[in-house]
């Protein structure tokens, strides 16, 4: 029992663990800036602006480049979060496996 816990086992085991957790996290996160900008959010977001276009031809033009801003404005943020939580997932899934190759390589 104490040989499976030695120094070395130990060592071996965080490094495949890191590894694992590093791949999950940058597959995750390369997922997310591939898929991101065509989600079901970003869907809605169009069938919205072009029920705006479509109302731009019958109500005041004020109004609707108000709408049209903040939609665009939407747009923009919901870009912007998915993007930076994807960045977030390909750093920590970095530092994982710059863990592991320090754990398993580098001794």
């Amino acid at each position: 029992m104490a040989e499976t816990f030695s120094i070395d086992n130990l060592r071996i085991m965080m490094g495949l663990t890191f590894f694992a957790f590093g791949l999950v996290s940058l597959g995750a996160g390369m997922f997310m800036l591939i898929r991101g900008p065509f989600r079901q959010e970003a869907q809605v977001l169009a069938a919205q602006s072009a029920k705006l276009s479509q109302k731009a031809l019958t109500d005041d033009i004020g109004a609707i480049v108000g709408n049209a801003t903040a939609l665009v404005d939407a747009v923009n943020n919901l870009i912007r979060t998915s993007s930076g939580n994807a960045i977030v997932l390909v750093v920590v899934g970095a530092l994982f496996e710059a863990a592991a190759y320090r754990l398993l390589v580098a001794f």
